[in-house]
């Protein structure tokens, strides 16, 4: 694998073992590559294969929780028929945590941020969601093992707690009223259909293609719930990123509602409840992993902290 270029002609360290893999699975020869992304937790390349129609497929390598992708798209993405790049091999078929994927497409919404490129993400979020309840609805017992329950996000909140009086005794209490909060919001949705929540609902993840419509990628922590932390979480990082405007997010949660056939208040109620499952889903990650694979992150623990009790506080 010494022919595989990247941009700037420097091999990663190690790669040639795990893409050694990758060969037997990408059905042609591969003539070229390059890194779209690399750090601690993963890895992903775009690599040319060559042969009778010549092509481009994305070989990711995950480590840790990033390691889980093959599972949530043979468990979940595959079965629930969610809108997603094509699974060409994973896992046991070319090595640990290595998945290869059909290339949705060069540009993604971080690189490419505009009000319709937006609108396209809520109005694939819309449809993931749906088609994943419409399959759930046939069958409940697809995905078993990747629902999350109110006790599983309560036992979250437990772990992030002791992490945060170990790691930074300052902060030790702070989540106990938001905890409390999510558990009772979580039980007012026991009974409610669920669907498939990406996770990392983020611009980053979010292939624009040339039709039109987004492309969610990178499912390594998908799970079963009802709440709608995929859609904070989009108009979360809008926000920081001084989007919010530019992009209209103010009316997002509004065309979810018109798209998903949800009333606009149940939108919202299911965002807050989603915001905090996904801020303690981070917080557990970062406690975790996450600080020793990205040691900066550190310094986001007292902005998740804040944006955890803001939701907790009466809305």
């Amino acid at each position: 694998m010494k022919s595989i270029m990247v941009q700037d002609a420097v091999m990663i360290e190690g790669s040639e073992q795990w893409m050694a893999g990758v060969a037997g699975a990408v059905g042609g020869p591969i003539t070229g590559g390059e890194r779209l992304r690399h750090w601690g937790a993963s890895e992903v390349w775009r690599l040319q294969v060559g042969g009778a129609v010549p092509r481009s497929v994305i070989v990711k390598r995950g480590l840790g929780e990033m390691a889980d992708e093959a599972r949530r798209y043979r468990e979940l993405v595959m079965p629930l028929g969610v809108p997603a790049p094509r699974l060409l091999a994973g896992g046991g078929d070319v090595g640990p945590g290595v998945l290869v994927l059909e290339d949705a497409g060069p540009g993604n919404l971080e690189q490419q941020p505009s009000a319709e490129g937006y609108r396209a993400a809520v109005r694939a979020l819309a449809l993931m969601r749906d088609a994943a309840a419409r399959r759930l609805a046939l069958n409940p017992g697809l995905g078993a093992g990747l629902r999350m329950s109110t006790a599983d996000f309560a036992d979250v909140a437990r772990r992030v707690a002791a992490g945060l009086a170990a790691l930074r005794p300052d902060l030790a209490g702070r989540l106990d009223g938001p905890a409390r909060t999510l558990v009772e919001r979580l039980d007012r949705l026991a009974g409610e259909p669920v669907t498939i929540v990406h996770g990392d609902f983020h611009a980053k993840n979010l292939v624009l293609t040339g039709d039109g419509r987004a492309v969610a990628v990178d499912w390594p922590v998908a799970y079963l719930h009802a709440h709608l932390g995929d859609l904070y979480s989009l108009l979360r990082e809008a926000g920081r990123l001084g989007l919010t405007g530019r992009v209209g997010a103010d009316a997002l949660p509004a065309l979810f509602a018109r798209e998903s056939g949800t009333d606009e208040r149940t939108v919202a109620d299911r965002m807050v409840t989603g915001g905090l499952c996904w801020t303690l889903l981070v917080l557990r990650w970062l406690l975790a992993e996450g600080i020793d694979v990205i040691p900066e992150s550190r310094g986001w623990l007292d902005e998740l902290v804040a944006d955890c009790e803001a939701l907790a506080a009466p809305h």
